[in-house]
């Protein structure tokens, strides 16, 4: 069985856990010995512990999120279990049956981190050391069903875990895979409609309309295309960059840091198109797009025109609409000192 992109994710984790579980075991061994707990070769399993600590310890500069997909990893991880197992063995014989307690930490990690064929004989390796330990101590045969019949519950039950974990995991992926898809789809159809707005523009007329509303359905088409490529949070700066490079001049953006739902990204890139529109037509060049993100988040558009002369259209109504009543926030056009036209949008942060 092939290594699947939901081991490459389950299995890094489990092995951290694992990793902690080892320290736990480690301290439960030592608190043991410190409070003769009737062991009756003390000092050969102190030794053992501490050599046990060293190599968890080891483990813990492994970069297993890349080595377990590799025929390295893999050896290693049967390094692990195969020392976990006899580690808890020797306990077990030389310590006597109160160690046998441990083997209940070892079966579900062992569950967890291996797979296919590897799992089943490590599980099974597991239970078959368990049997012949629990055999060489002197208990009565009942208390020897008892614990062998718990450590194959224990099994069973880690198994159903795994297997249910796994079948979650992958009906979120799918569910992932599934928007994702949906959200290309919707930035092709989106496209396409804008495409056939410009085909269909007057001849020797007025297209403007044309070319604004086919601005308008690229810059939601760019929400989507980031949608898909980075899931459920759009990024600020990205999105700024993707709208300032369609515009026939030269946009320079200047981003601080932040991220926004899919809602408020679509509301920002309606509003960032009608503003860098805005600046290009009826301003002039350099135009620069600022976004900072604090309290509040502020979008600023400047340019270096003639200063506040077109404050009406659909454009600038389009985005005081969308300011005010979509992202709760307020809009202002004011003129630079020196020339120039400031568009300031300023709502909360956590804007839906």
């Amino acid at each position: 069985m092939g290594v699947t992109s939901l081991d490459v994710d389950l299995r890094p984790a489990a092995v951290r856990v694992g990793s902690w579980l080892g320290w736990a075991s480690i301290v439960a061994v030592l608190a043991g010995l410190a409070f003769d707990i009737g062991a009756r070769h003390r000092w050969l399993l102190l030794a053992l512990t501490l050599l046990a600590a060293v190599a968890n310890a080891a483990g813990a500069f492994v970069p297993w999120q890349n080595w377990l997909a590799a025929r390295r990893g893999r050896l290693l991880l049967d390094l692990w279990c195969g020392g976990l197992i006899g580690f808890v063995a020797v306990l077990v014989v030389a310590g006597g049956p109160t160690f046998t307690l441990l083997v209940f930490l070892t079966i579900p990690f062992i569950a967890v981190v291996q797979i296919g064929w590897r799992r089943g004989f490590w599980l099974a390796m597991s239970v078959g050391v368990c049997a012949v330990t629990t055999s060489l101590l002197p208990m009565s045969a009942g208390a020897t069903a008892v614990r062998l019949a718990l450590v194959g519950a224990v099994a069973g039950v880690a198994l159903l875990l795994t297997r249910t974990l796994r079948r979650a995991v992958a009906r979120v992926e799918f569910e992932r895979a599934l928007a994702k898809e949906a959200n290309h789809r919707i930035k092709n159809d989106l496209q396409t409609v804008a495409d056939l707005l410009l085909l269909g523009r007057p001849v020797g007329g007025d297209g403007a309309a044309f070319d604004d509303t086919a601005a308008r359905i690229r810059s939601i088409a760019t929400v989507h295309q980031l949608l898909t490529e980075t899931g459920d949070e759009v990024d600020g700066g990205a999105l700024l960059r993707s709208i300032a490079e369609r515009a026939p001049v030269q946009v320079e953006v200047e981003a601080e840091p932040a991220s926004f739902d899919a809602v408020t990204a679509q509301k920002v890139g309606i509003v960032a198109n009608e503003l860098v529109t805005n600046a290009f037509q009826h301003g002039a060049p350099p135009i620069v797009v600022h976004l900072t993100r604090g309290s509040q988040t502020r979008l600023r558009v400047d340019d270096s025109g003639c200063g506040v002369e077109h404050t009406s259209g659909f454009g600038l109504e389009l985005v005081r609409s969308m300011v005010e009543q979509g992202l709760h926030g307020r809009f202002e056009l004011s003129e630079i000192a020196g020339g120039g036209t400031r568009a300031d949008v300023v709502f909360p942060a956590g804007s839906p």
